[in-house]
Formats: C-alpha cells, structure tokens, sequence
C-alpha cells in the first residue's frame, strides 16, 4: 500500500524528449510503496523561497530492480519560471518530493475494453496506465490506447506500447483528427471504460461519448495546484450536479466522467 512521505530523491535523468518537452527520472523511496497510475507527486524545484508553491508532476511510469532500487518518472513541459528551473537541474541533484498523492485510475471490470486516451501534458498519466494494465495478472480482454497530438513534429521521443494510435491534428501523420475522433470512427463496442488525461475540451468530449455509448470513463483532470493536499482549494472543479465543487488534487485527479462539468470556462 502506497504511503504518502516527503523526501530528498536523486534526479536521475531530465532529458529533452521534444521541443520544450521533457521527460524526468527521480529516485523513489521504497517506503513510499508503489505509485499507482493517475497519482501524482509534488516538487520543491528550488531550495530557496522563489518560487515559494511546489509543483505538482504525474507519474508517468514506475520501475524496480533489486540492483538500482526503485525510480519514477514524469513527463512536462517547459513553460514558466519553476520548470525552468527544474529544466536546468542535471543528474545527482537532489530534490524535494512529496508522494504519492490523489486518486489513481480504476483497474477496467471484467469484459470491459479499455480504451485508453491521452493528449498533451496528459500523455504521462495514461503511458504509465497502458503499462500497469499489460504487467497486471488481471489483464483485461483487450486494451487500445490513442495518443493526440497537433503534429507529428510533437511527437515525443518516448517508447509507445505496441499497437498505439497517433493521432494529429493537421493529419501528418497517424489518423487525421483527436482521439475522441478515432474512438468514435472506430470503437463500436458495447461494454468498455474510457480513460483519458488531456485538455478540458478533450474530457469534455469523452465525457459526452462515454454517456452517449453507455461506457465507464475515468478521466485524470489537467489542473493548476498550489497545496496539493486539498487545503488551499485551488484546483477546484465543478461539480455536475451543480452542488458545489471538487478538489481535483484531494477528491481527484481521477473522476468519474458524471462527477464533473468538464466544460472550458
């Protein structure tokens, strides 16, 4: 059972994998247990007070030997002053992490497709399920997993399970069109989850599908934290019913497609 603690990890990696993309690999205390995709950690990038709020980072994939010990990794983008920084920092630097935290993504039922979509920054989250489905003894039937992208220029230099499907926004390469696009064209089964990380448009849009089709939908949301931990209610979301809101780092980040009013305000 995963345990929240906060401690010095050990950069390992913080390589480019596409313009102004990144991908990060930390150390990972054995105490901690074992991170469960949809979870997510926070980072204090700079030991000094600027910037004061810590980060927050989805894991992205786990790993553990008996000869290197355990480690965990995050996809991000490079687009403000904090990862920056982060940017900047080289293998051996230590830094502070706080870990796992939120609620992870469900395991599919019995006779359930899973159907697995990722956009953007959301693309670490729904990697690391893909990966966790095909190393559980409860491997589900079948599992299809969609990546969107605006280009094939964007496309990351990462490993991608066999069968993926690219998607692109101007049709360079893949399918021309949004994974929602795709699952719609191309997925007419009657029992099947959809799991998806990405935009608020894209949630939205698999929320309306998933009803549409009768299916489950667990969807990670892309969220601004401060806290972290559910104190400062920064990351709220609306709730559906329309009786108040959702904390996406407490409550969250993985809801049920009925939960939320996805909706882009």
């Amino acid at each position: 059972m995963a345990s929240v603690r906060q401690f010095a990890a050990e950069i390992l990696g913080n390589r480019e994998v596409a313009e102004s993309w990144r991908e990060l690999r930390l150390s990972w205390d054995a105490a901690a247990g074992v991170p469960l995709p949809g979870q997510f950690f926070t980072l204090k990038v700079s030991p000094y007070s600027d910037p004061l709020l810590r980060r927050p980072f989805a894991f992205s994939g786990y790993e553990s030997s008996s000869a290197s010990g355990a480690s965990v990794s995050a996809l991000y983008q490079v687009r403000g002053g904090a990862t920056r920084l982060l940017a900047e920092l080289a293998s051996g630097a230590p830094i502070d992490l706080i870990g796992p935290l939120g609620r992870p993504f469900p395991a599919p039922r019995r006779g359930e497709l899973a159907l697995l979509a990722g956009g953007g920054i959301g693309l670490g989250p729904i990697l690391f399920l893909a990966q966790a489905l095909a190393a559980s003894p409860q491997q589900p039937d079948a599992v299809r997993l969609a990546i969107g992208l605006r280009s094939a220029s964007s496309l990351p230099s990462l490993s991608l399970p066999e069968g993926t499907v690219l998607c692109t926004d101007d049709g360079s390469a893949g399918f021309h069109g949004t994974p929602v696009d795709w699952i719609s064209r191309e997925v007419s089964d009657s029992c099947a989850r959809l799991y998806g990380c990405g935009p608020a448009p894209m949630l939205a849009a698999l929320a309306d599908l998933a009803a549409a089709r009768g299916w489950g939908a667990s969807l990670s949301a892309e969220q601004w934290m401060a806290c972290g931990v559910g104190a400062c209610m920064g990351c709220a979301l609306p709730r559906a019913d329309g009786e108040g809101y959702l904390r996406a780092c407490a409550d969250g980040p993985v809801f049920e497609g009925g939960e939320i009013d996805w909706r882009p305000r």
